[in-house]
């Protein structure tokens, strides 16, 4: 049996090392966000246009409008271009759209 994970990816020709968030505060966005990838294990990686790339874990939701869907050996790989945030409530923690729309 080989040492390699089920799920090998590129991305997208990209040198730069992911970056690991463990516990996002809620209060920081991610700008410029290509594609979503969600994980069985609840691990989400978030490729990002120009910039590192982050993968967060325990995930339990992901609430993003998408161009496409892909499923990629059991991942949800999202297609977007959106500013997402992570938010936890009652147990949940979703990755969702930040709304851009002022409320005066």
């Amino acid at each position: 049996m080989s040492d390699q994970p089920p799920l090998q990816y590129e991305l997208s020709g990209k040198r730069s090392p992911v970056r690991h968030i463990r516990d996002p505060d809620p209060s920081v966005c991610f700008r410029s966000v290509t594609r979503i990838w969600h994980f069985p294990d609840g691990a989400v990686l978030l490729e990002l246009a120009d910039r590192r790339d982050c993968l967060l874990s325990n995930i339990d939701r992901v609430d993003v409008q998408a161009a496409e869907t892909h499923d990629v050996s059991g991942a949800l790989v999202l297609d977007t271009q959106t500013t997402v945030r992570v938010t936890d409530e009652q147990d949940t923690r979703t990755i969702s759209e930040v709304d851009h729309r002022l409320v005066l």
